[in-house]
């Protein structure tokens, strides 16, 4: 048995170079990589000391004997002269470090899920094996192709992530996969581009899915918040802006449709009176999901005028959802702030942090799950909100 620090020398070394050199190839074959991209590394040992591909050398070419050795800082410690290790090293030794049950990790280039991580979203789990085997897909920022920045992205991703996370999408840029051994971090990452390539497919589908409107109707007699006499910014079903209370935040103008666009889920919030971050503490949130809130304020809209005793968010709640990075909060009711707040602490706090706020929604039909939401504003570009047309494709 090696220690700590201490390479393993002889036969069983060089089965490990073998099977680095064997997946480099194997990842190649499966169209993981081009050219001269990704980089594969396997733990040498029970020591802190790591083979990894060299610097410029295709996974295709890749030999068992042009590894390099490196240590847990990156430094290179054995191999050929006219090698360095490949310029990712700290972001593999990131891993190790987080993750000191890792045996191997792969830097590989899928294309489909690179798709993904370009759009800043995890991997759709659209199988019932990317459920139980890919579990969450982190993205990390963008950050330069083999920077410090980069490898503590990295290293941010894995502490926030859950402990079963097995794979990192890198912005535009990749993904990062580990595992037991050399072949579980590369199945890891194939099967992670399997189930990106599956979940493009599955959206190019014709449309057959069911639609359900989730706006209020803009009639006579509706429900409107006291004070609006007349057709305004927040009548009805709306979106808000930063602007609505952050002086210098962006207008409607200024947000991207594609913010009010994407995977929402409804979570059943029936039965209490207020949402704090307690209520909010166990719901399966995923980085940019827009959160919807079913609460028992779905069915005041039955009531014959406005109602003041609604259900709201607390500012712990909004907290919250800012720290599980939600892209958009909705509630079925014409605020998510307690009525007659008067500084609207919840408001500031989500659109502050760049979650945008849909209000005024009708839940009642929309059983608790996940959907896609489009939910379209007017177009009143200098305006701090706007009556949106809000809709759940299932």
């Amino acid at each position: 048995m090696a220690t700590a620090g201490v390479p393993v020398a002889g036969a069983e070394e060089r089965r490990l170079r073998e099977d680095v050199a064997r997946f480099c190839r194997v990842t190649w074959d499966r169209g993981l990589v081009s050219a001269a991209g990704g980089n594969i590394s396997a733990r040498v040992g029970a020591s802190d000391t790591f083979l990894i591909t060299p610097s410029g050398v295709a996974l295709r070419d890749t030999e068992p004997e042009d590894l390099v050795t490196i240590d847990l800082a990156g430094h290179k410690v054995a191999g050929p002269e006219r090698y360095v290790p490949s310029k990712e090293s700290l972001m593999h030794t990131a891993v190790y470090a987080a993750r000191p049950a890792a045996r191997a990790v792969a830097h590989l280039h899928p294309p489909h899920a690179i798709a993904f991580g370009i759009r800043g979203e995890p991997i759709p789990l659209v199988t019932v094996t990317s459920e139980e085997r890919l579990h969450l897909t982190p993205v990390v920022p963008p950050a330069s192709s083999g920077s410090r920045a980069l490898a503590e992205g990295v290293a941010r991703a894995l502490e926030a992530a859950p402990a079963d996370t097995q794979v990192l999408l890198l912005a535009r840029h990749g993904v990062l996969a580990w595992g037991a051994s050399v072949q579980q971090a590369c199945d890891i990452a194939d099967l992670a581009e399997y189930t990106a390539k599956i979940a493009i497919a599955h959206a190019a589908l014709p449309g057959r899915r069911r639609v359900l409107d989730i706006s209020v109707p803009n009639v006579p007699g509706m429900h409107v918040y006291p004070g609006d006499l007349t057709m305004g910014s927040h009548t009805g079903t709306h979106v808000d802006a930063p602007y609505h209370f952050l002086a210098d935040g962006p207008r409607l103008g200024d947000v991207p449709l594609d913010r009010m666009v994407g995977e929402a889920l409804v979570a059943d919030l029936r039965g209490r009176p207020v949402l704090d971050a307690a209520a909010l503490a166990d719901i399966d949130l995923r980085p940019g999901d827009i959160l919807l809130c079913r609460t028992d304020n779905s069915w005041r809209w039955e009531a014959p005028e406005f109602q003041r005793d609604f259900v709201y968010l607390t500012e712990d709640a909004a907290r919250l959802l800012v720290a599980r990075g939600v892209g958009a909060v909705g509630m079925d009711y014409l605020s998510i702030e307690r009525f007659g707040s008067a500084d609207f602490p919840v408001h500031r706090i989500l659109l502050g942090a760049g979650v945008f706020v849909i209000e005024g929604l009708d839940l009642r039909a929309a059983a608790p799950g996940r959907y896609t939401l489009v939910c379209l504003p007017l177009n009143f570009p200098d305006l701090d909100g706007a009556p949106a047309r809000a809709i759940l494709l299932a």
